[in-house]
């Protein structure tokens, strides 16, 4: 017996290494272009174009009610400021709006 001791996860002979850098490679990136997802049916197109759309629509939404908001924000701050700018607000919505509830609500600018 020889004084040497071997190591257990060593491999023993030429063809283990082999075996054991093939296993490892597998593991590996394979080489070459990757391989495409499954394509799309034309009916999942639609309906991923139909989902975007509606996404683009609400968002261009909540950017509209944003956008009225702040001028609504700038118009009353004015017309609150200035009787002549009130005056004609005043006009203007009263030609406009007809229902009692959204007249009364908006009585401090129609005065």
């Amino acid at each position: 017996m020889s004084d040497t001791v071997e190591n257990p996860d060593a491999p023993s002979s030429p063809t283990a290494s082999t075996a054991a850098s093939s296993s490892t490679s597998a593991a590996k990136k394979s080489r070459g272009r990757p391989k495409s997802p499954t394509p799309e049916t034309p009916q999942q197109r639609i309906e991923r174009l139909e989902a975007e759309l509606q996404q683009a629509r609400e968002a261009a939404k909540v950017a509209e009610q944003q956008r009225d908001s702040l001028v609504g924000s700038v118009v009353v701050r004015h017309a609150l400021a200035h009787a002549d700018f009130k005056r004609q607000l005043a006009t203007i919505l009263k030609a406009a709006v007809k229902s009692k509830a959204d007249l009364a609500a908006l009585a401090e600018l129609l005065t």
